[in-house]
């Protein structure tokens, strides 16, 4: 443990040297490096004595003690490492294990806010193009009113007629038979002989 710990430090020193601020106008290079130096050695101390009291700490931890006796049956009694190393082993793999899992939450709430926002462009998208198709509608009904066309509903059926026929008339259009009221109201005559109202 003390050796992974040495070599860790060892480079978090060297990057922090890399990192120093060298003032242009400083006047002692070495005294400002050597300040660096001690106060980024005392923060490693800290460091260091920090995981040696979590490790001593965790040693008691039941659970930990069981994982030990299970990798001593492992290894036949003839473990590859010391209770302390083991220990500092465990607490690190827990603590992967629980960064994995939160960067696996992070990445599902990420995957449901991007399928959140596509989903409001495709609903963006699909207003649009309801939009466009309703001016495109009121534009071609404008043209036909320009024309004295006007589209009627005949059930279901879009029918363009003619709006200008006059109340009490009867008109053959199409093959198909209407009779405007003197109301105005258009009627068409079914197969079967009844009058069907045409709704505009």
């Amino acid at each position: 443990m003390t050796r992974t710990l040495a070599a860790r430090f060892a480079t978090l020193l060297a990057a922090a040297l890399a990192c120093l601020p060298l003032a242009a106008d400083a006047q002692d290079y070495g005294a400002m490096i050597q300040q660096q130096m001690n106060l980024m050695n005392q923060r490693l101390a800290q460091g260091q004595n920090m995981v040696q009291q979590m490790v001593q700490q965790r040693m008691l931890d039941p659970r930990v003690q069981q994982a030990w006796q299970q990798y001593l049956a492992l290894t036949g009694g003839r473990p590859a490492m010391d209770y302390p190393t083991f220990t500092y082993n465990y607490i690190s793999a827990a603590g992967i294990q629980h960064a994995r899992n939160t960067e696996a939450r992070n990445q599902a709430g990420e995957r449901a806010a991007y399928d959140g926002y596509r989903q409001a462009q495709q609903q963006r998208a699909a207003a649009m193009q309801e939009q466009r198709n309703g001016y495109f509608a009121q534009q071609q009904e404008a043209g036909r009113g320009l024309m004295g066309q006007s589209t009627y509903q005949v059930g279901r059926t879009p029918q363009v007629l003619p709006h200008t026929w006059q109340p009490g008339s009867l008109h053959e259009h199409q093959g198909r038979t209407y009779y405007v009221d003197p109301s105005g109201q258009y009627f068409l005559r079914e197969t079967n002989g009844w009058w069907t109202p045409v709704r505009r």
